[in-house]
Order: structure tokens, then C-alpha cells, then sequence
């Protein structure tokens, strides 16, 4: 009799295991919005994909915003090999472990936007072989390696505005088709021509402001780069925050002399000649 009710217990368990999973697999909707499917999980508590069931047989959008998946794992996104799109903006998202995003061959599009991510590694992006637009403004994005995007040989827009970018590093473009670059609200100082601008000249919009820029010789080159760009592509403006000189002048405005002049000592401010000693006798 009591071995009667234990397999009976067990069994219960099983079944709300099941019930239980079933209802996860449930949790999200799935809507046809003009002809593509959306996979609906928004604010629904996700802290990890464990028991999350993705569609098998057809091509779909997968809208994770606003849950809690803060760090992700090698192989998270194994199962869903059928997103073309993926949104994950607002989880308190920390951490890509290279290999998080290795089985989304198909993603087109990737929304990591208003997160707290700090860094972009080297393989941060690895399986993303299709991806055409990254936006992750609004991070706390400080560190980005030279090869961070030397895999994502189809991507057009990059979006990583409001950030703490306070420099680019050399060879970061190389073999990167940007035609969409929005670097806005950042730290940056300078934008050097060698190993950055010459790697992306395709270039249709380029977005500046809010930078504090530092109007100096070093600053030619992007000045002349700018100049150089087609004619019909946007840019946005670079208002000089140093020297003192020029604060709040726009870059374009400037010249060479401006920019490469060296800042002279006021001579009514110099400390006066030092006396001759005279020797006593």
C-alpha cells in the first residue's frame, strides 16, 4: 500500500512537472503581423531560456524585452535557429559569454539596447553570420576589441549611441560594410582616419553629437574626412568642447590654423626674470 502511494506521488509530480513546463512553453503569444510570425515574451520573467519552445517550422521574431536574462550563456539561443530578429532590450543584460548567440545563423537584426552591458569582446557576436543591424545604445559600453565585429561581414547599421565610448580601436571596421554609424553621447575625444575612417567608406550616415571633442591638430583628419564624404550623406554635427578657444564651435567652421595653433604663453602672466645673485666681497 505505501509503494501504491509513492508510484501515485510520483507520478502526481511528474504530471504538474509537465503541466508546469507546458505552461512556460505557453506563456508567450504568437501573433501573424503582416504576414510575419512574432513570438511574443515580453515581461513574462524569463531569467533563462531552459524551458522556453521556439517554432521548428517557419521563420520568426522573438521579442524577449523586459525580463531578467542578465548574462547569457554558450549555446542560450541553440534552439532557436528559425529567429531572423531578436529583441532583447531592457533585462539588466551584463554579460555575453562568447558563443551566446551560436545557432542564430538567421538573425537579421539584434536589439541589446538599454542594458548595462560594459564590454564587446572578441567573440562577443560569434554565429551571427547574417546580421545586418546592431543596436546597443544605452549600455554602459566602455571596452571594445579590435575584432569584436571582424566576423559580422554583412553588417550595415551599428547603433551605440549614449554609451561610454571614449576611444575606437585601430582595425575595428576592417572587413565591416558600415554604411549606418551612430556614435552620439559618447566620450569620445578624437576619431583618428588611419585604421577607423578609412574602413568604413561607404559611409551614408554618421552621427557625432555630443561628444566632448577635442579641437586640436589631432582632429584635422576627421575634419577632412568629413569633407571628403559624399554630399548627400547625413552627418551629425562635432562641436568642440577643447580648447577653450573654440568651445562651441562647429568643427566644420574651423580651419587648419585653428586647430593646429599652438596656445600662446600671455606674456603679462609670465613670472618675472629671476635677479642676478651678486656676490658679496
Amino acid at each position: 500500500r505505501q509503494q501504491r502511494k509513492k508510484k501515485e506521488r510520483r507520478a502526481s509530480e511528474r504530471g504538474s512537472e509537465r503541466e508546469g513546463s507546458s505552461e512556460r512553453r505557453k506563456i508567450c503569444a504568437c501573433n501573424e503581423i503582416e504576414g510575419d510570425l512574432h513570438v511574443d515574451c515580453e515581461k513574462k520573467g524569463f531569467t533563462s531560456l531552459q524551458h522556453f519552445t521556439a517554432p521548428t517550422s517557419q521563420f520568426y521574431h522573438l521579442f524577449l524585452h523586459g525580463n531578467s536574462l542578465t548574462r547569457l550563456f554558450p549555446n542560450e539561443f541553440a534552439n532557436f535557429y528559425n529567429a531572423v530578429s531578436l529583441h532583447m532590450e531592457n533585462n539588466g543584460l551584463h554579460e555575453i559569454v562568447p558563443g551566446a548567440f551560436l545557432g542564430l545563423q538567421l538573425v537579421k537584426r539584434l536589439h541589446i539596447n538599454n542594458n548595462k552591458i560594459k564590454s564587446f569582446r572578441k567573440q562577443t557576436f560569434l554565429g551571427l553570420d547574417d546580421l545586418e543591424y546592431l543596436q546597443a545604445d544605452f549600455n554602459l559600453l566602455r571596452d571594445i576589441d579590435p575584432g569584436a565585429f571582424r566576423d559580422l561581414n554583412k553588417l550595415e547599421v551599428l547603433i551605440l549611441n549614449d554609451n561610454l565610448i571614449s576611444t575606437l580601436p585601430p582595425n575595428v571596421f576592417q572587413y565591416v560594410p558600415i554604411t549606418h554609424l551612430d556614435l552620439r553621447g559618447n566620450r569620445l575625444k578624437t576619431l583618428p582616419y588611419e585604421e577607423v575612417l578609412e574602413q568604413i567608406p561607404g559611409i551614408a550616415e554618421i552621427l557625432l553629437e555630443d561628444n566632448p571633442w577635442d579641437c586640436t591638430c589631432d582632429l584635422l583628419s576627421l575634419k577632412e574626412w568629413l569633407e571628403n564624404i559624399p554630399k548627400n550623406a547625413l552627418i551629425g554635427r562635432v562641436i568642440c568642447e577643447a580648447p577653450t578657444r573654440l568651445q562651441g564651435k562647429d568643427l566644420n567652421e574651423t580651419t587648419e590654423q585653428e586647430l593646429c595653433k599652438k596656445n600662446r604663453v600671455d606674456s603679462s602672466l609670465a613670472a618675472p626674470p629671476a635677479e642676478e645673485e651678486t656676490s658679496g666681497i
